[in-house]
């Protein structure tokens, strides 16, 4: 799609107010050289609003959120797959005990066929045709190791998001937040829905930096029941 019809479908969608940052946006590196992550810019302003120095975050998949989270005084475990990228955003991080940067590759599994469920969160697969015969169970369960309530932010993106779901929810203090991002690709939510019961749902659908088209972030509020 071009900047003009994209420009006139974020004036369609009420998202006027969000052109200039998305123009600014389009520049090579921005989510790396501006801190920004790669969300909707709605959500990123209720995530501005919420988040407090000192906050403890865990992400999966990592760049310019991770950057993000430092620069707004948060402690950050953050979760990267591709051994590349790793290497990129390694470099841009400071050397302080504010972020714990994990490197974590996918593992060859028998499923050659593809004949897991990338929707079931039981299965640590990724849609995606370039990881098949690969599982990220490994890379889904290094949150397991910290107790139950103990992080105010979990992001959601990078793989196998249903089963991150599953091991994040837990793991979400009360009145804290669990971002799924791309949540419009229904296949996340299609068997982990009944996971976030004790979660109240803040959809934000609309434009966000360095792509012309729209996406859903969804940030669930937990509960303190």
């Amino acid at each position: 799609m071009s900047r003009l019809a994209f420009i006139i479908q974020m004036l369609k969608q009420g998202q006027s107010r969000h052109i200039i940052r998305w123009l600014k946006s389009l520049r090579k590196n921005y989510l790396l050289d501006e801190a920004s992550p790669w969300l909707t810019f709605d959500s990123i302003i209720f995530l501005r609003q919420r988040l407090r120095r000192g906050a403890q975050v865990f992400e999966y998949g990592s760049g310019g959120s991770t950057l993000f989270w430092l620069k707004s005084g948060a402690a950050c475990v953050s979760v990267e797959h591709d051994p590349n990228w790793y290497a990129l955003v390694r470099r841009l991080l400071p050397a302080a005990p504010a972020v714990d940067y994990r490197l974590v590759p996918p593992e060859p599994s028998n499923d050659v066929a593809g004949a897991l469920d990338p929707a079931n969160p039981d299965h640590y697969v990724s849609a995606d045709p370039a990881f098949r015969g690969l599982v990220f169970r490994e890379y889904v369960s290094q949150i397991d190791v910290f107790p139950d309530g103990y992080f105010d932010v979990v992001l959601i993106d990078g793989r196998a998001r249903p089963s991150c779901i599953k091991h994040s929810v837990r793991k979400v203090r009360a009145g804290g937040l669990l971002i799924l991002d791309n949540a419009d690709l229904g296949y996340y939510l299609v068997q982990t829905a009944p996971l976030l019961e004790k979660f109240e749902p803040k959809v934000f659908f609309g434009a966000g930096p360095a792509t012309p088209a729209m996406w859903k972030t969804n940030t669930y509020i937990r509960s303190s029941s």
